[in-house]
């Protein structure tokens, strides 16, 4: 399926684009759940289109050496890499939410009416992907072995099906319609790196001091990164923290401490009439 003609090139441009865009107008407030299937699709279609921007493929040929695969500069490749990672640390996790195709097309299958299975734990799938990343490396330097193949990325935006590697990565299609996000969650090499750098990113979804503790946003959240104590890992911006929120206390905005001044691009949540006026302060967690 893949258009020849449309260099690889258009699908890292398009990541891009798309993931600054997204976090304009998060910063706006005006990120709305139609905002998010277009951008969901349209990430989809460049995928098959395109088959870029297939980061962890794009990490594993490097560390393989096939570099002729990477219809481009070895320089720039790593760059790309080394992009998004940075963005990861600005900005959490937006790419992969919704600029990769392979974490857009799992969460669109997510959001079929189907019986959801939660993991409870937020260590399995960490120390799991842990495990996997480890694997993946070793065997990609020692042996020359390129462990995603095997699960049919490539092959299925590709739509080999000869290829019965194809089928691995349908499956996983399937198993995200009722868990949320497996490849992300429990493989993907280059997720682990965009978790590490988004513990620290300077803008994420935060709780203000208009939390009410109703505890709605810890329910719907499918990664359990919602509580006080999260650190923001695995969120990936799904945004149903924010719809579920009776007061409007969460925004995604940069960690504000004591005399700093509010961000002037950050909406201001209204007043609430009867009662003294007062500063929203964000908090360090959600």
């Amino acid at each position: 399926m893949p258009v020849d003609s449309i260099p690889k090139v258009v699908g890292m441009a398009y990541a891009v684009v798309a993931t600054l865009t997204i976090v304009y107008l998060l910063r706006r407030g005006v990120f709305s759940r139609k905002a998010g299937y277009l951008f969901l699709v349209a990430s989809t279609l460049v995928g098959f289109l395109v088959t870029a921007p297939m980061l962890p493929n794009q990490l594993q040929t490097l560390l393989l050496g096939n570099t002729r695969q990477l219809d481009a500069p070895v320089a720039i490749a790593v760059l790309v890499l080394v992009l998004f990672v940075v963005l990861a640390f600005a900005f959490g996790r937006v790419f992969c939410g919704y600029a990769c195709p392979i974490g857009a097309l799992q969460e669109l299958a997510y959001h079929l009416p189907v019986k959801k299975l939660r993991v409870r734990s937020k260590a399995v799938p960490i120390v799991f992907r842990l495990l996997f990343f480890l694997a993946f490396v070793v065997l990609a330097v020692t042996w020359s072995i390129g462990i995603l193949k095997y699960l049919g990325i490539a092959d299925f935006f590709h739509l080999n099906l000869d290829s019965a590697f194809s089928y691995s990565f349908l499956a996983l299609v399937i198993m995200s319609t009722f868990l949320y996000r497996p490849f992300c969650a429990f493989l993907c090499p280059y997720g682990a790196l965009q978790a590490l750098a988004s513990i620290k990113a300077r803008f994420k979804l935060r709780r203000t001091e208009l939390c009410i503790d109703c505890g709605k946003c810890e329910q719907v959240c499918p990664t359990n990164e919602a509580g006080r104590t999260g650190l923001k890992q695995e969120c990936y911006m799904c945004n149903r923290c924010r719809e579920v929120c009776p007061v409007d206390a969460i925004q995604y905005a940069r960690k504000q401490v004591a005399g700093q001044q509010e961000d002037p691009g950050m909406p201001q949540p209204a007043r609430v009439s009867g009662k003294r006026s007062r500063t929203t302060r964000l908090t360090d967690q959600t």
